[in-house]
């Protein structure tokens, strides 16, 4: 008998959950960090119950503690009453796994029978607008300029994210992509401004305010927790070059 192959990235439900007919919103690391942040934000602030995680070898092996219990980085929510569900992740993926998450994402959401997903990230420009979008298809680009949402037209993007857009391509889901217009590293404006839209999307009822009041306790404890992150990738790294170097030459 063949052994079963090693899936490179699983999903896994620890409790049941229907979600057919439900929103997915996407909080993968982006620019600013805004997703990410304004996910968690809806997360806690809603009370959402986890049911389940994405997980993979290829993690880095670093994991936020809270409450004293160890989390897995990329984490499944869902809420019953607004028919939402949350994918949050606080790991920072790699360009080679982003297809591979994406791809699985894609294949899983077809699956439970999700309608539409709103994927978050962030983008840096100078002009006064605060939330762009990009669609999936043309339905879903309807969905965005009815809503009043900046459509840009042209441009380059990339990760999860762009990956899970470019997979929905040619299916019936409404799919898009909202971006926070970030100023700094950890946006927690941005985020709001993704909360709000988001609540306008999917007539989602949260107040932002305190999230704003508590931007700089939450941005020093994230951005610490990516510096951890940044640390151990570069030391596997080092590690890596160190033992693969030549020995030096003696004459």
């Amino acid at each position: 008998m063949a052994e079963k192959k090693e899936k490179i990235v699983e999903i896994i439900e620890t409790k049941s959950v229907n979600l057919k007919g439900y929103t997915l919103i996407e909080g993968f690391p982006g620019l600013g960090l805004s997703g990410t942040i304004g996910a968690k934000y809806i997360v806690e602030k809603l009370k959402f119950e986890q049911f389940g995680h994405i997980d993979s070898k290829f993690f880095m092996p670093v994991i936020r503690i809270q409450n004293g219990i160890p989390m897995h980085p990329v984490r499944l929510y869902a809420d019953k009453k607004s028919k939402i569900a949350v994918v949050l992740a606080e790991q920072i993926i790699s360009h080679e796994l982003s297809g591979v998450i994406a791809k699985e994402l894609v294949d899983w959401i077809k699956s439970k029978g999700i309608s539409t997903v709103i994927s978050t990230s962030g983008i840096n420009t100078a002009e006064p607008i605060n939330v762009y979008a990009f669609a999936s298809n043309e339905k879903s680009k309807e969905i965005i300029k009815k809503n009043n949402i900046k459509l840009i037209e042209t441009g380059i993007t990339s990760g999860v994210t762009a990956m899970m857009l470019l997979y929905l391509k040619d299916n019936k889901i409404n799919a898009f992509c909202i971006l926070g217009n970030t100023k700094s590293n950890a946006d927690y404006r941005a985020a709001a401004e993704l909360i709000k839209t988001i609540s306008t999307l999917t007539k989602l009822k949260i107040d932002v305010k305190p999230l704003l009041k508590e931007a700089k306790v939450m941005e020093d404890a994230l951005l610490n927790h990516l510096k951890t992150l940044e640390t151990e990738k570069a030391n596997e790294e080092n590690l890596i070059t160190t033992s693969s170097s030549k020995p030096p030459m003696y004459t």
